[in-house]
């Protein structure tokens, strides 16, 4: 078939649709557009931001010159600011920084200038039908056809819903998909688009009082973006967070009356210490009140139906990253139509076509989409968390730090792959225009493979604490612990179990060689940072890193394992019971009890996660609480402090030796029931077995993963199991040695002890024979304290 006969059905004369329009012309692809207001670029009293990366695409249609031509006040002021209008941190030379960057800056304009400089690009004008709503699509043999409310049929290779939130083509998508594929589309996927701010949006007449420039006003469950545009007229929203988040059909449409209400509420509140909200509101001339959607919908396409833009992915419009999102996404659909494996636009090229769209598309329109919302969140202070942070980040971002993380969000657009694009000066390069695709710099080992999207058949949770990347960590890590956890398959379940007491142990020894009193300075003295960082890179790859750091520090800091080195504070060893008890053991119990809400439980994972800084930040708490105690008790007390000699201290060791011996003795009995019940459940089942649930030795060494996706994480966990369990044991052997190396044992203890470790791995367990050597190994140093202290 020939470009020219192939006709493209675009519903919706939106900026996604008249974009795509444009494109299409350019390649030589016949378009009809339907749209349902009577005009085209109709004054709906909204604002756009257009961003580098959008403006490049309309610079490659011809569309940029008179776009950038409207700009008579550049943006090159940025204000952040208080609830009471005073500045937070004001940036000089934004438009100029961005220019100098990118090659564009970030202007905003009415919308309706947009669609005005986009229909006047078209050539074929006699294409576009205003006043047409299309009510319904149907599937025909060799394409689709859609009718409108005025009754005419449209016939075409494909139909492109670029109709906004509450398209009508995606519905009929669904409902076609639906009958057609039972179980293509999720069950009702509109009841899982949330909802979490309301909005004013409107335009204001120029006001003098105002700064030029753009205004981010920082409040308490809301706050205002209010931008100087074309003439000096004031684009302004105003952002407001809901009681509780609303899904789906119980988002209200909102009415005149509730906007009124609204902005009567907001009257007095300060835009800058000379305007307030109530002025800009009066000088306006047009406003809405609108729910903000905030959602990328689960598959964007069905046979030869597609959506683009809104009815696509939703973004809350703070960043200003929807219209140009919706750009990107019609650029990625050309370049899909145009490229050599969609040639005859048969049904199933369509098919290959618009799935490479969504691939390409997905993760990026993902990722603004949260960005969007965490950058909200952090403006309305939504959280007592956020209120402390929020005033006080901006005074630590300069102009060149705030425009390096915004890069990202323009360099990794996507653009029209068969139309050259117009030169301008940039320094800083787009993915497109370097000679390799960047590699990402992932926290997360990418031995993981592909990360769960879902959690036991739900939705992820990506709501925590309200700080963007610290949510976006706690995200991933709950939909990778979800494989063991919100599965049905006893084996990884049976697996995650057993590592737990090996983690537990690690934590152990961690703490107490870190409050060594040989300890003091040195690296593995920090347990909570290499414990954070395991968190995140995994223990096998961790651990083996700290047991080489603690071999180098006994080389050259010779008191470190020596009976000088070796004695930790008695405050210290009492406050080990308590930090361990609500720092890992309570946190691990909730995370591993079989809650039937998915989403109780992927918060008591996320809880979980940062267990080695619980465990540090309370050991470290409640010692210097009962340190400061003591030094209290001793002060008020003169005759205690003269009484006390080496009678006393030698008391006080013998009763933390107590306590940690107690610690030990129940540690190793604990891990060895844990490691007696894997085993019961491994041989009483006729599906599992040792290897299956631990893995085999070539599999763990080699790296190689099954064909599903939970593969390459079941794997991930197998292997840091037995990565932790072969440094634990290797280190615990080294120790062994240099007890002898010391003279503290003989050489028959010094093989009896290397061997009995060995022995006891496969009996009872890792876990176990770790926390059997640090108790005998702390029995070794006493038992040479109570020898040197009788020779005197």
């Amino acid at each position: 078939m020939a470009k020219s006969e192939r006709t493209v059905i675009i519903v919706g004369g939106s900026v996604a649709g008249l974009s795509l329009a444009n494109m299409l012309e350019k390649v030589g692809i016949r378009y009809i557009v339907l749209e349902a207001y009577g005009e085209i670029a109709p004054q709906v009293g909204a604002s756009i931001g257009l961003q580098p990366n959008g403006l490049r695409i309309l610079d490659q249609l011809g569309c940029a010159e008179e776009i950038l031509s409207l700009i008579d006040i550049p943006l090159n002021d940025s204000y952040i600011r208080r609830p009471d209008g005073s500045v937070i941190r004001h940036h000089h030379g934004v438009h100029d920084s961005l220019t100098e960057r990118h090659g564009y800056p970030t202007i905003f304009i009415d919308r309706q200038m947009l669609l005005e400089a986009l229909y006047n690009n078209l050539k074929s004008k006699d294409s576009v039908f205003p006043g047409q709503r299309v009510e319904s699509v149907r599937e025909l043999n060799d394409g689709v056809e859609v009718k409108t409310s005025k009754g005419e049929v449209f016939k075409g290779d494909i139909v492109v819903g670029a109709d906004g939130i509450y398209s009508t083509v995606r519905k009929e998508m669904w409902r076609i998909g639906n009958k057609v594929s039972p179980g293509y589309f999720s069950a009702d996927e509109w009841s899982k688009v949330p909802c979490y701010y309301k909005c004013i949006f409107g335009i204001s007449h120029p006001m003098k009082e105002l700064s030029k420039g753009g205004q981010y006003v920082y409040n308490h469950s809301f706050s205002y973006l209010v931008i100087t545009g074309p003439g000096g007229r004031i684009y302004w929203f105003l952002f407001v967070k809901l009681p509780m988040p609303l899904f789906g059909n119980n988002i209200p449409r909102y009415t005149k009356d509730d906007e009124e209400r609204l902005a009567q509420e907001h009257a007095s509140d300060q835009i800058t210490p000379e305007v307030r909200f109530g002025q800009l509101y009066e000088a306006r001339t047009s406003s809405t009140l609108t729910p903000l959607h905030e959602h990328v919908f689960d598959k964007w396409y069905f046979n030869r139906i597609i959506t683009i833009g809104d009815a696509a992915h939703k973004l809350e419009p703070l960043t200003g990253h929807g219209g140009n999102s919706a750009i990107e996404t019609a650029a990625t659909l050309v370049n899909h139509l145009v490229s050599d494996g969609c040639t005859t636009w048969s049904k199933s090229e369509i098919s290959s076509a618009f799935k490479a769209v969504q691939d390409e598309r997905f993760e990026r329109a993902k990722w603004l989409v949260a960005d969007a919302h965490e950058t909200q969140q952090m403006q309305a202070m939504a959280t007592p968390l956020l209120a402390m942070i929020a005033p006080i980040l901006p005074h630590f971002i300069s102009i060149e730090a705030g425009l390096e993380l915004a890069s990202p969000k323009f360099v990794g657009a996507s653009r029209l792959n068969c139309i050259p694009i117009p030169q301008r000066e940039h320094a800083v390069p787009f993915n497109d225009e370097l000679p390799a695709k960047p590699l990402s710099l992932s926290w997360l080992s990418t031995g993981l493979g592909v990360i769960p999207t879902t959690f036991g058949g739900g939705p992820v949770v990506d709501q925590y604490t309200g700080i963007a990347i610290v949510d976006k960590v706690l995200s991933t890590l709950v939909a990778v612990f979800g494989v063991p956890l919100g599965s049905h398959r006893r084996g990884p379940l049976i697996q995650w179990i057993s590592f737990t007491p090996l983690l537990l142990s690690t934590t152990l020894d961690w703490t107490i060689e870190s409050h060594r009193a040989g300890s003091k300075g040195l690296l593995t003295s920090l347990p909570s940072i290499f414990g954070a960082v395991y968190q995140l890179k995994g223990v096998g790859r961790i651990a083996p890193l700290y047991h080489l750091l603690s071999v180098l520090e006994q080389g050259f800091h010779g008191s470190v394992g020596r009976v000088a080195g070796h004695p930790v504070a008695k405050e210290v060893v009492d406050a080990l019971i308590p930090s361990l008890s609500l720092g890992y053991i309570l946190p691990s119990a909730l995370m591993l009890w079989p809650f039937e809400n998915k989403y109780v439980q992927q918060k008591f994972i996320a809880l979980w996660q940062p267990f080695p800084i619980y465990v540090s930040l309370i050991t470290t708490g409640l010692s210097s609480i009962l340190r400061k105690q003591e030094i209290t008790t001793t002060v008020s007390q003169p005759e205690a402090k003269h009484n006390k000699g080496n009678k006393e201290l030698g008391k006080r060791k013998e009763s933390a030796h107590s306590v940690l011996r107690l610690l030990y003795t129940a540690g190793a009995a604990t891990a060895t029931l844990v490691h007696l019940w894997s085993l019961y459940r491994i041989s009483s089942s006729s599906d599992l077995g040792f290897s299956g649930v631990f893995g085999k030795i070539g599999f763990l060494v080699s790296r190689t993963y099954g064909s599903q996706p939970e593969d390459g994480i079941i794997a991930f966990f197998q292997r840091d199991m037995f990565l932790n369990a072969a440094s634990v044991l290797a280190h615990s052997i080294f120790r062994t040695l240099d007890l002898r190396r010391l003279g503290y044992i003989t050489t028959k203890e010094a093989v009896s002890a290397s061997l009995a470790v060995v022995a006891a791995q496969p009996i009872l367990g890792p876990a176990a024979a770790h926390i059997g050597f640090l108790g005998w190994r702390e029995e070794v140093f006493m038992r040479m304290s109570r020898r040197i202290n009788n020779s005197n």
